[in-house]
């Protein structure tokens, strides 16, 4: 698919509503470069361990627990525990080329309490996930910022947890046997790319049917939806480093923001009220729902496992208003709920398998909302009809994230991609 990379819009703002479906954060992957002079399993400073890991994330390192990357910090496997693996410098002969979260406590030391963490030390749930821990964001340690190579369909990335969220996920402070004190643990912060844009009005066609444009820039994460009204999807981009929403009517400035949430909170957009398009996030944490209305009100509900499981939206039982769901990728299961109200998912559907970024969009100009997953895998599209009967589209490149609206306002969503 050609393209060009379009010159960086810096996004002018006002006041604020919202839309649609919410998708992992864009990917691009560029040399990197070690920093600091540790050998293989030897002493390795907290500044160094850092400037490792941050590495990944400035070179938008794609997670995958089957590819590896080779650059000057060595090969590691690109999952969780291969970024920690490799941050500490860990020698991983025989090891798949990355310790495992159950393998990793064996080159490290079990922390007395989360107030012992320091810059360096890891965050382990050995059954589930593992965390490079960069300082807490204050003073009361209410908050960690991290860096980690999260889930399949994003890439290396800084973020943060709450010590609620911490806690309840069974994540144990280790520190690495061989880490010295010394040197500067803050780390570099990561050059911003742009986001381009290429939208497609054809469910079948493996081209971009409309210009390319630019809109935000790493890391937003960017979205779709109808803010005035007019029946066709536009752009929006979400800032996770500041909570807020950008948004935009036409063309490649937003005419609106809004700030919104927290720090760690997943982006969610919907026509909560039958109108226009409207924020909301999703917390992990806590497991709730937070969704802002046409009159300016919030709602909120708990709804799902939180953790790992990823919100969509979209108007599931056709009645023209648009209501939560998650996707829960351990299991590569949808759960749908015909209310913003708390109580049991009124759909469950497995769809996808592990590697699946989810997906929902009116594919059949019925008004009902159905569900679909992109595998980075095979750069594949995969839209289930209203039939149960599956089409498929192979679209943008590898590294790409993938959105999907309404860009034509004839009633049916077609795929896009973000390039950055």
């Amino acid at each position: 698919m050609s393209r060009k990379i379009g010159k960086l819009t810096r996004l002018a703002l006002a006041t604020a509503i919202t839309a649609s479906t919410v998708l992992g954060t864009a990917a691009l992957a560029s040399s990197a470069h070690a920093v600091g002079t540790s050998s293989v399993g030897g002493d390795i400073s907290r500044s160094e361990i850092i400037a490792r890991a941050q590495s990944w994330v400035d070179a938008q390192v794609p997670y995958s627990q089957t590819s590896y990357r080779t650059d000057s910090n060595g090969t590691y496997r690109q999952d969780c525990s291969g970024l920690v693996s490799m941050a500490w410098h860990i020698n991983t002969a025989g090891t798949n080329s990355g310790f495992t979260t159950w393998t990793l406590p064996d080159y490290a030391t079990r922390l007395g309490s989360l107030d012992d963490l320091r810059p360096g030390d890891a965050l382990d749930n050995i059954s589930q996930h593992v965390v490079l821990f960069t300082g807490w964001a204050d003073a009361g340690h209410t908050r960690a910022n991290i860096i980690e190579e999260a889930r399949p369909g994003t890439n290396a990335r800084t973020s943060s947890y709450s010590r609620s969220y911490i806690v309840s996920g069974g994540y144990q402070p280790y520190r690495y046997d061989h880490t010295v004190e010394g040197g500067s643990s803050t780390p570099p912060v990561p050059a911003q790319k742009v986001m381009s844009w290429y939208l497609s009005d054809n469910a079948g066609s493996g081209v971009s049917t409309r210009p390319e444009f630019g809109f935000g820039n790493t890391p937003m994460v960017p979205l779709a939806g109808d803010f005035d009204g007019d029946g066709k999807d536009t752009q929006a981009a979400y800032d996770p480093t500041t909570s807020t929403f950008y948004l935009a009517n036409s063309g490649s400035t937003a005419q609106a923001t809004l700030a919104f949430g927290n720090a760690g909170n997943r982006p969610v957009l919907g026509r909560w009220d039958g109108t226009t398009s409207q924020i909301g996030v999703y917390m992990p944490d806590t497991g709730k729902f937070y969704l802002r209305h046409d009159n300016g009100t919030v709602s909120s509900f708990a709804f799902g496992n939180g953790g790992d499981w990823r919100p969509i939206a979209g108007d599931w039982d056709g009645n023209g208003t648009v209501t939560v769901g998650l996707y829960d990728p351990a299991t590569s299961t949808f759960y749908l709920r015909n209310s913003n109200t708390e109580g049991p998912a009124d759909q469950t559907v497995t769809f996808g398998n592990s590697d699946s970024i989810p997906l929902a969009g009116d594919w059949d100009h019925t008004g009902r909302t159905n569900i679909g997953v992109y595998m980075p895998a095979n750069r594949t599209f995969y839209f289930r009809h209203d039939d149960g009967t599956v089409t498929s589209v192979t679209y943008g490149d590898a590294g790409d994230t993938p959105l999907t609206g309404d860009w034509d306002g004839d009633g049916r969503a077609t795929q896009g991609i973000i390039h950055s």
